[in-house]
């Protein structure tokens, strides 16, 4: 962590490298211990990133819910709508390997999946992606569980009842996307009947609201406007218009929220998310009688080192896991 608090930058595209680089020898030495956890492939669709990995957690520290089953927590990753990968290619391959685990060990049956990406696709496929990948994981859950091959993995039914999200940057739009946009909503609830399915709780790590700047232009990155459309596409696409536009029983019905933000972030995403991100959420929760807490700051991290700071054994990196864990567990039933 010491590294990143030397950066001084704090420009995406300037800090990522330099970010992965640093965490790189370290995740490397603690490869063996990392590997210890169980980590199984599963293909949850038809297209050629239909494809997740589910990490098992030690029967030692396995995670309850109050049926004896599983709590399971989904991790999706970012990369700016064109990029990311469940597994990365080397050297960077023990990133998410790392993340995955550590999860895991910390009681969880963690799932990341893949999901389609810029050129490939446009809104809302890498949502529905996601929503598949759910769906499939509750409709799979004894068979999931039940692939553990280790002796010390835990074998216990994941629970399809007891299933939370942690999302990074333009996966938290995508998750948003998928929790918010009507028809994206309304055949989530439909299917999720079918398995049993509930996702408790969002806890949305440096995530994207409004797109483009306000003022005379509006301008955007090339993959968000591939992705969401143009100018008066993205305005009804993006988080915070989808959230203004929710109804009151919308509102009930939607998971918890954690906002995750990192200490170092560009500005621009500094403000979107402690400021007015964190506003419009509360407002609209106070309405129905829910609650949001303050945006989480994870001190010393910049907009990539938190993911990679897990498995690597820095206790004040890490801090930032454990209270996500506390704050999912305090929701466990």
């Amino acid at each position: 962590m010491d590294v990143i608090k030397e950066f001084q930058d704090t420009t995406i595209e300037k800090i990522n490298m330099p970010t992965l680089a640093a965490f790189i020898p370290v995740l490397n030495e603690k490869k063996a211990e990392i590997d210890k956890i169980e980590r199984k492939e599963f293909q949850y669709g038809q297209k050629n990133r239909h494809y997740l990995d589910v990490y098992y957690p030690p029967t030692t520290c396995a995670l309850s819910t109050s049926n004896g089953k599983l709590p399971v927590l989904f991790f999706i990753y970012g990369g700016g709508y064109n990029t990311g990968s469940r597994r990365l290619p080397e050297p960077y391959e023990m990133g998410y390997r790392a993340l995955g685990s550590s999860f895991a060990a910390r009681g969880f049956l963690t799932v990341i999946p893949d999901y389609r990406l810029v050129p490939e696709v446009r809104f809302p496929s890498a949502s529905e992606d996601l929503r598949d990948a759910l769906l499939w994981v509750a409709g799979h859950a004894a068979e999931v569980a039940g692939e553990a091959k280790e002796p010390e993995s835990a074998r216990t039914e994941l629970d399809p009842g007891c299933v939370f999200m942690l999302a990074h940057s333009a996966g938290a739009a995508h998750t948003l996307v998928l929790h918010l946009y009507p028809p994206l909503r309304a055949s989530l609830a439909e299917k999720a009947a079918e398995v049993g399915l509930r996702v408790r709780g969002l806890v949305l790590n440096g995530s994207p609201w409004y797109f483009g700047v306000r003022g005379e232009k509006f301008t955007t990155t090339g993959p968000v406007k591939f992705y969401f459309g143009g100018e008066a596409q993205q305005k009804e696409r993006e988080p915070g218009a989808l959230w203004a536009a929710l109804g009151e029983e919308d509102v009930r019905g939607l998971p918890e929220v954690l906002l995750l933000q990192a200490e170092r972030e560009p500005d621009w995403l500094k403000v979107e998310t402690k400021e007015i991100m964190n506003k419009e959420i509360r407002e609209k929760l106070g309405v129905v009688g829910r609650e949001l807490e303050e945006t989480y700051i994870a001190a010393g991290h910049n907009h990539v080192s938190m993911n990679w700071v897990l498995g690597t054994g820095d206790a004040e990196g890490e801090k930032w896991g454990d209270d996500v864990v506390e704050w999912i567990k305090a929701r466990l039933v």
